[in-house]
């Protein structure tokens, strides 16, 4: 075994060649340590494919060969590895036309200088013609070879779950015709079996009424035979077919639990508060305050037509009130019942548009008013919501005290009336430092406050300062 130390440069300047001496037949015990450079400072080699590439005597065999290359990350940084070539390497005898590295990054390519290559002969005459090696081109055709042996194999798989999906359908499918055969033969039995029983009855039948009982019981014969011949040639559907087509006694039940019950008249001295079964209710010439109670303030006193639709849950509940006395155009107030100790919103006046599309706004805008609230909003932290007229902003802005668990932490604070928003807001943060833990306040209509947590938030992040806007209707707080 020999070992030569190659030097290449990228720049490939005119120098003297190194020489690497072999004969035919030599086998795995050429290696060279190559170094390469640029204008004789090493390359970094790092993630780069190395082939050498030589073409021998005569231009008879074509190398271009991967396998024989070895290193290490070190090596490789510092633009050294070793090269053992391979045996057809040495395949012909004479000098080589040719003989340098390559390097090869994405689309980026460039050679070393060349070295010369002298192969000399040996006693044998007989030595099989030189082939052209090309170790990366054969590499590809073993991998395609895997390929589409796996594929292949994946192919056979598939086709024996199909056949065996089609046996069990096939199966399925006898099993089926066996049991509507089975349930017609028990038909025509009990039919044939009516039918000799009306008539044995019909000629037990007293002498005096033969004649009406014989036409009676012809009529009746030919009923049944036609039905039993309808019944052979019909067409039936199994019970899971009839359960699938019409609707089952179950289905129309949990239906009619869906609608919304018709709950009659509101008597006088009802409290509004105590109406919370799911319905639909009228309020039929009663006064508000008087007759009737907890109605919108500006309805007490007032003669009040009204219908009034309770729906959500007994500890969820939302009412909508719309009132079509004669005096004013039909108006439309709402509010919601909920918390740990449920409770009902004040009354909320819902906007409306003329026919020309204007709106007179009323009820309980409060504007150029302003009012502040500060609120703990969970696990330590705290937000500051600015009312000015019906416009509330959010600002957070806060450690957590206490690591808040990853999801939904429900009801986390509860929004006194004055700062509630119509519809529900949310305020979104983040950690600038781990852009994977976040965090966001959802507050509801109801006043109800929750977070979500995401990223395993410590008590040591700091998250992002955050605000959002929304529009409340409840009245004005007071100072």
């Amino acid at each position: 075994m020999s070992h030569k130390t190659l030097n290449l440069d990228l720049a490939k300047t005119p120098i003297l060649k190194s020489i690497v001496y072999g004969r035919i037949g030599d086998e795995d015990m050429q290696t060279v340590t190559v170094n390469i450079t640029s204008r004789d400072t090493p390359v970094d080699l790092t993630g780069f494919t190395i082939t050498f590439e030589g073409i021998t005597s005569g231009g008879q065999t074509k190398v271009f060969d991967v396998d024989g290359i070895s290193s290490t990350a070190t090596g490789l940084k510092a633009g050294t590895f070793e090269y053992t070539f391979p045996n057809m390497a040495f395949a012909v005898a004479g000098n080589y036309e040719i003989a340098y590295f390559s390097i090869v990054k994405g689309d980026k390519r460039d050679t070393t200088g060349e070295f010369d290559i002298i192969v000399d002969g040996n006693a044998d005459i007989d030595a099989p013609l030189a082939e052209t090696i090309i170790t990366e081109y054969n590499k590809l055709v073993k991998e395609l070879h895997q390929i589409t042996d796996k594929y292949i194999s994946d192919s056979d798989a598939k086709f024996a779950d199909l056949n065996q999906k089609i046996a069990d359908l096939q199966t399925k499918i006898t099993q089926y015709q066996n049991t509507v055969k089975n349930t017609a033969d028990t038909a025509v039995s009990t039919i044939n079996t009516t039918k000799d029983s009306a008539v044995s009855t019909i000629n037990s039948t007293k002498d005096s009424a033969v004649s009406t009982v014989n036409t009676a019981a012809s009529s009746a014969v030919k009923t049944i035979n036609d039905a039993l011949e309808e019944f052979k040639a019909g067409d039936f559907y199994t019970k899971a077919e009839s359960d699938a087509k019409f609707a089952t006694i179950q289905s129309l039940t949990d239906l009619s639990n869906k609608v919304v019950a018709n709950k009659g008249n509101i008597a006088s001295g009802t409290d509004l508060d105590n109406v919370i079964d799911i319905g639909t209710y009228r309020i039929g010439g009663l006064t508000g305050g008087t007759d009737i109670i907890n109605v919108p303030s500006e309805r007490s006193g007032t003669t009040i037509y009204a219908y009034l639709t309770v729906s959500g849950t007994t500890t969820s509940v939302v009412q909508e009130l719309i009132v079509y006395d004669s005096k004013t155009v039909s108006q439309i107030y709402s509010r919601s019942r909920s918390g740990s100790t449920p409770t009902f919103s004040p009354w909320s006046k819902t906007v409306m548009a003329d026919d020309s599309g204007k709106v007179t706004v009323t009820g309980t805008l409060e504007m150029g008013k302003t009012a502040t609230l500060t609120q703990s909003t969970g696990f330590g932290r705290t937000a500051i919501f600015t009312r000015v007229g019906n416009l509330v902003t959010v600002y957070s802005e806060s450690r957590h005290t206490t690591a808040p668990p990853n999801g939904w932490n429900r009801e986390v604070a509860t929004l006194p009336v004055g700062w509630r928003p119509i519809g529900n807001s949310c305020l979104w943060q983040h950690d600038l430092s781990n852009s994977t833990k976040f965090s966001w306040l959802e507050v509801h209509s109801s006043g109800q406050v929750d977070l979500y947590a995401s990223g395993g938030i410590a008590t040591s992040d700091y998250m992002l300062s955050a605000s959002c806007v929304y529009i409340t209707k409840d009245p004005f707080p007071e100072s």
